[in-house]
Order: C-alpha cells, then structure tokens, then sequence
C-alpha cells in the first residue's frame, strides 16, 4: 500500500514540474506578445497545447490513484491526512508546493491573458477603423453559420429495409 502512495506523491511531483513548465511558458509567451512576435507565439501555443495533453494524462493517472487509495471525492487539501503518519509531512510538503506552483500560474497567465486580450481589442479596433465590421456584428467575411438542424442530402439517405 506504501507502493500506491508513493506513486501519489509522485503524481504530485509530475503536477509540480508540469504547472513550473506551463509558468515558463507563460512567462516566454508574454514577452512574446510585448514584442508583437506571432511566429514566437505559434510555437509557445504549441507547446502549451503539448501540456495540457500531458495533464490529460496525468490526470487520468490521479483518478485511479485516488481511487485505488479510496481518496476519490476527497479535496486536496485533505489528502494527506489520510496518508500513513510516517508520509503525512511529505505529503503536505507535496501539496503546498503544488498549491504554490498552481497560484505562480495563475499569476503568470492572468498578465498574459490580459496583455492578449487588451492586444486583440486594439486589433478588433484597427479593422473597423479600416472599415471592417465590428466584432460583434452579426455575419461577416468567411463561412456563414450552418442551421443547427440540417438534413443530410438525398443522395446520402440510406433505406435500411432493403
């Protein structure tokens, strides 16, 4: 049983490297943006995509820790309370370090999001200066919507009591 919990504190140490990685990423794609490099941006979105395929990963990894441990429903916080005593301190070492990498990331992406978001309205801005529609203009340039219910067409029906 030591063996599962181990392997928990392990998934925690992977959550830990993923989140300072993801930080990083945040960090490069915010210098990024001040230098109005898109070809830089691409690829940083990129790998950040690459990540978020690894926390999927990880994340499956955790609900059959969790389950396996029957920890399943349990808040993180609470976690290592239930670990055996000789392992609660790392454990709570663990989540801290988790919690503190998580709150560095959220940092890092909130100036992130923002400097985009303030960049993509000053470009919303630009194309109806150029006379462009503004953004939230119904239709516009491009594939129009499809209806929400469409049949297929004819030549693709099948009749299945044949």
């Amino acid at each position: 049983m030591d063996e599962l919990y181990r392997s928990y504190l392990n998934f925690l140490r992977s959550m830990c490297r993923g989140l300072e990685s993801l930080t990083d990423l945040n960090v490069k794609k915010l210098a990024a943006v001040q230098a109005d490099d898109l070809m830089v941006l691409n690829e940083l979105l990129n790998q950040e995509q690459a990540q978020a395929l690894n926390f999927r990963g990880l994340e499956q990894n955790r609900d059959k820790l969790l389950a396996q441990l029957g920890l399943v429903g349990v808040p993180l916080s609470r976690v290592p309370d239930h670990f055996p005593s000789a392992m609660q301190a790392e454990a709570r070492q663990a989540v801290e370090e988790l919690r503190d990498r998580y709150a560095a990331y959220q940092r890092a992406s909130g100036k992130t999001r923002k400097l985009l978001e303030l960049n993509l309205h000053e470009v919303e801005g630009i194309i109806v200066q150029l006379g462009g529609p503004p953004a939230d203009a119904p239709g516009g340039p491009g594939y129009g919507r499809e209806p929400e219910i469409s049949a297929p067409p004819p030549s693709m029906k099948t009749d299945f009591r044949a």
